[in-house]
């Protein structure tokens, strides 16, 4: 008999679908982009920050992808001459930022990391901060898609949608990124990706969800969750019965049932 993991009870929620954790077949459910945002909002009022989940997803996320790039049989600072190469692709908005916090992680763990952003007059604060630091780092950042590479890379990390404003896909340079993306033939993984509704234009074979699962749509490939350091009692406030689901694990894989 499987055990529901976290049950959800509060009246904005709809049943979507429901995801099994990998490791002891536990049903975690996904929850509604609408909850979810509640849930981030009530756990900045508590004080987990932004910048606090920004840190924690771009470690989630690095460490993930250090994983996809070959683990300790590839990042070994003997072999610095075999270093893999990511590309970051970004948008200008939180999204983006989380996927610039992983980037600073992973050039720090020895891998090459070029990092495309659009030029914009004005940035949201979170981006030029995780700028800044990312440019303390040996990573490369670029504002036009001719400098990305034209061979394959080892991995692309896409965080080129927003939840909220569609209307960016419209842009030459989301266009642009898109075509490189489908052109380079690398293996993909999303960062945060958009509900189903909001289908991604880039075909991903992994998916990081943030907390807890979104419903996602197929060009999501395969599904993973990463805790970012919501403590439990938030979850209660905004009316979800949650257990944690991560036991010694901050990234989790999840399958549908």
């Amino acid at each position: 008999m499987m055990e529901m993991l976290v049950t959800v009870v509060h009246h904005i929620w709809r049943a979507t679908t429901s995801l099994l954790l990998e490791d002891s077949g536990l049903v975690v459910p996904s929850v509604s982009y609408e909850l979810h945002k509640k849930l981030l909002s009530m756990a900045e009022k508590h004080g987990l920050t932004l910048e606090r989940r920004l840190e924690m997803t771009g470690v989630c996320a690095s460490q993930m992808a250090l994983s996809l790039l070959g683990g300790p049989n590839r990042l070994n600072p003997k072999n610095i001459h075999q270093r893999p190469t990511v590309a970051l692709l970004c948008g200008p908005h939180v999204k983006g930022a989380q996927g610039i916090s992983c980037g600073r992680h992973l050039s720090n763990h020895d891998v090459d990391v070029i990092l495309f952003l659009p030029n914009f007059v004005k940035m949201l604060e979170s981006i030029t901060n995780e700028l800044t630091l990312f440019s303390k780092t040996e990573g490369q950042q670029v504002s036009s898609i001719k400098d990305l590479p034209e061979t394959p890379v080892d991995l692309v990390i896409n965080c080129l949608d927003c939840h909220e404003n569609i209307f960016l896909r419209d842009q030459p340079w989301y266009k642009a990124a898109v075509d490189w993306a489908n052109q380079n033939r690398a293996p993909v993984l999303s960062l945060d990706p958009p509900v189903n509704e909001m289908e991604q234009e880039i075909d991903a074979k992994w998916s990081l969800a943030l907390g807890l699962p979104l419903p996602l749509g197929e060009r999501a490939g395969r599904l993973y969750l990463c805790d970012i350091g919501i403590p439990q009692k938030v979850f209660q406030e905004v009316g979800i019965n949650y257990h944690s689901p991560f036991g010694c694990k901050f990234v989790i894989p999840l399958h549908s049932t």
